[in-house]
C-alpha cells in the first residue's frame, strides 16, 4: 500500500493542480466576450465611415491665356497684284470685202463623161500668158440656173451620196425609181420603243425584220439602240415598231411627245404580242396609247386591200398575210382534239390591219395578227417578213414622212 502511494505521487507534476473544465469554461467566455467587443468595434466603426459626410475637392484644370499681339511690319505694305488699266471696248467697223472674181456655174456636156459642173472667172486681173486658149470641139457649154442659197442642198453639186449621209446623225435616207418600185436603195435605223411602264416583247422580232430588208431590198438596214418614247431623237426616226403582250400606260409627257411625233412625219407599227387572247391586256394598251397620243384624230378604220402598203414593194393582192393569230393545237394536248384526234385550228383569221390617218397620211399600223411572234422565228416566216419589209418601204416613200422631208432637203433644185 505504501508502494502504490509512493509510484502514484512520484510522476505527479505541477500542472495536476489546474482544474482543466473550469479552465475551460472560463475560457470559452473570454472567447465569448472578445468576439462581441469585435464585433460591436466593426459595426460601429462601419456605421461612422456610412454616415459620414465627406467632400471630394474637384481639381480645377488648367487654364491657358491666350494672348494676340499686333503683328509688326518688318516692310513696307505692298500689294502683290499690280493694277491692271481698265480695258476700253471700240466698236471695229467692219468693211466689207469686195471679191476680185466672180464665179459662175456651168454645166458642160459631153458625150462620154454625161454633165459636169464647171466654173467661169471673170476677174480685172489682166494676165498675158503669152499663148492661145485651147478649147476642144464637141463641148456644149451652157449656163444654167444654181440653186438658191439656205434652202436646200444639192447632192449633185455637192456630191454627196446616201452613204456619205449613213453616220448615225440621219435614220433614213431613201431614193426609189418611179418607175420600178423595187429599185430602191438608201439606209434606214429601225427602232423600238421603250417607256418609263413600257417594255417590248420578243425583241429578236426587230432584229429578224431588219436582217429581212438588208436580204430582199438595196436598203442598208440596221438596229437602233432603244429609242424611249419621250426622247426628242424620235423626231429623227421614220420609222418605230412595238410588239406588247402584257398591259402597260403611257406617261402624259410620253403620250404628248408621241402624239406630236405621230403628226409631224413619223410611222409607227403597233402590233399584238397576243392575238388569240381577244380583247386581252395587250391589245387594249396598245389601242390606249394611240388615243391618249392623238385624242380625237385616233380613229381605227380597216386598211383596204388596194392601199400602197401592199403594193410598195411586195404585192398582196388578198391583203396582209396569215399572222400567229391562227394556231393549231399542238398534239401533247389530247383534251382538245376532236373524236377523230385531228388537230383543232383555234380562233380566227383577221383579215384587215387597222390603220390611223391624219391628214390623209397613215400615221400609225395597229396589227392584230401577231406578226412579231412570227418574224422572231427562223423559218416558216417568208410572208410575214416580206409584209414587214413593205412596212418600211411605205414609211420611207410615203409623202410628208420624216425621211421624204429629209431628202427634200438634199435633194436638187432643176
Amino acid at each position: 500500500m505504501a508502494k502504490e502511494e509512493f509510484s502514484s505521487k512520484r510522476f505527479k507534476g505541477a500542472a495536476d493542480v489546474i482544474d482543466m473544465e473550469k479552465l475551460e469554461k472560463e475560457t470559452q467566455k473570454l472567447l465569448f466576450l472578445g468576439l462581441v467587443v469585435a464585433v460591436s468595434f466593426h459595426a460601429a466603426l462601419g456605421s461612422y465611415f456610412m454616415f459620414k459626410k465627406t467632400e471630394v475637392k474637384v481639381v480645377r484644370p488648367p487654364t491657358m491665356e491666350l494672348v494676340i499681339r499686333r503683328p509688326r511690319m518688318t516692310k513696307p505694305f505692298e500689294f502683290k497684284k499690280q493694277r491692271v488699266k481698265q480695258r476700253e471696248y471700240k466698236k471695229k467697223e467692219i468693211v466689207e470685202r469686195k471679191p476680185t472674181a466672180d464665179i459662175k456655174t456651168k454645166s458642160i456636156s459631153t458625150t462620154l463623161m454625161g454633165t459636169v459642173a464647171s466654173y467661169e472667172f471673170d476677174t480685172d486681173m489682166d494676165i498675158d500668158a503669152g499663148g492661145a486658149i485651147f478649147m476642144p470641139e464637141g463641148f456644149d457649154i451652157q449656163m444654167t440656173a444654181t440653186r438658191e442659197p439656205e434652202k436646200q442642198i444639192s447632192m449633185k453639186e455637192e456630191m454627196i451620196s446616201l452613204d456619205d449621209l449613213d453616220t448615225g446623225q440621219y435614220k433614213a435616207m431613201i431614193i426609189q425609181d418611179p418607175s420600178d418600185k423595187q429599185s430602191v436603195k438608201g439606209f434606214v435605223y429601225i427602232a423600238t420603243l421603250w417607256g418609263a411602264l413600257l417594255e417590248p416583247s420578243y425583241k429578236r422580232a426587230v432584229i429578224h425584220l431588219s436582217d429581212a430588208v438588208n436580204r430582199y431590198t438595196n436598203i442598208n438596214s440596221k438596229v437602233d439602240k432603244h429609242l424611249f418614247v419621250d426622247s426628242r431623237k424620235i423626231f429623227d426616226t421614220p420609222f418605230v415598231y412595238l410588239c406588247v403582250s402584257d398591259a402597260f400606260e403611257l406617261t402624259e409627257i410620253e403620250a404628248k411627245n408621241f402624239g406630236e411625233y405621230l403628226r409631224r412625219g413619223g410611222f409607227a407599227v403597233l402590233d399584238n404580242g397576243k392575238p388569240s387572247n381577244e380583247f386581252g391586256p395587250g391589245e387594249s394598251s396598245l389601242r390606249r396609247m394611240l388615243k391618249d397620243s392623238l385624242g380625237s384624230d385616233a380613229k381605227f378604220l380597216p386598211i383596204s386591200n388596194n392601199h400602197p402598203l401592199y403594193h410598195c414593194f411586195f404585192d398582196f393582192d388578198e391583203g396582209p398575210p396569215q399572222g400567229d393569230e391562227v394556231y393549231t393545237v399542238k398534239e401533247s394536248t389530247m383534251y382538245t382534239w376532236d373524236q377523230n384526234h385531228h388537230a383543232i385550228t383555234m380562233s380566227k383569221q383577221v383579215l384587215y390591219l387597222e390603220g390611223i390617218s391624219v391628214q390623209d397620211r397613215l400615221v400609225a399600223i395597229y396589227s392584230d395578227k401577231g406578226y412579231g411572234l412570227k418574224w422572231k422565228d427562223t423559218d416558216n416566216n417568208e410572208p410575214q417578213l416580206k409584209m414587214g419589209v413593205n412596212m418600211v418601204v411605205f414609211a420611207l416613200t410615203q409623202e410628208g414622212s420624216i425621211a421624204q422631208q429629209k431628202m427634200d432637203f438634199f435633194s436638187a433644185v432643176q
